[in-house]
């Protein structure tokens, strides 16, 4: 291997990540890997043979990649994760101003996570007026109405 592509940069996220990972999913890492042992990669294994620095420069670019993807798919639900932070500070109020008994939790929950969905593809939208009309589009109001 050449010195340029030698060294290997890790974030701290990422290394939090694995460390994760490891100490707290092992089962599901198990899982993970005799699904791809399952899904072809034990034959991979038999055909394996190349020459030393052939497999050690593939091996250094599956890492690479491996770990790229997972620093990405770390920053993906990060993200994701603080805007639907974001998404339930602004609608706390709306949600505070809706009649329990008129709105089943299931009707709301599920009312939130259309809202939030729309958001995240138009987030200059108004969240309480956009959540107000998803609950009015999906209400079916009881028949007996109170006096």
């Amino acid at each position: 291997m050449n010195e340029e592509i030698s060294q290997l940069t890790l974030s701290y996220e990422l290394l939090y990540l694995i460390q994760w990972l490891v100490e707290n999913e092992p089962d599901q890492l198990k899982e993970i890997i005799v699904q791809a042992l399952n899904a072809g990669l034990k034959e991979k294994f038999k055909k394996m043979y190349m020459p030393e620095q052939t497999a050690a420069d593939a091996m250094h670019y599956s890492i690479i990649d491996f770990l790229s993807l997972l620093e990405i798919l770390l920053h993906e639900v990060t993200e994701e994760q603080q805007m639907q932070e974001l998404v339930h500070k602004k609608l706390l109020p709306a949600i505070d101003h809706i009649d329990a008994a008129e709105y089943p939790a299931q009707l709301v929950q599920s009312s939130l996570e259309k809202v939030s969905s729309k958001l995240e593809k138009n987030p200059t939208k108004n969240p309480q007026e956009l959540l107000f009309q998803e609950l009015l589009r999906n209400w079916n109001p009881s028949k007996k109405t109170p006096n």
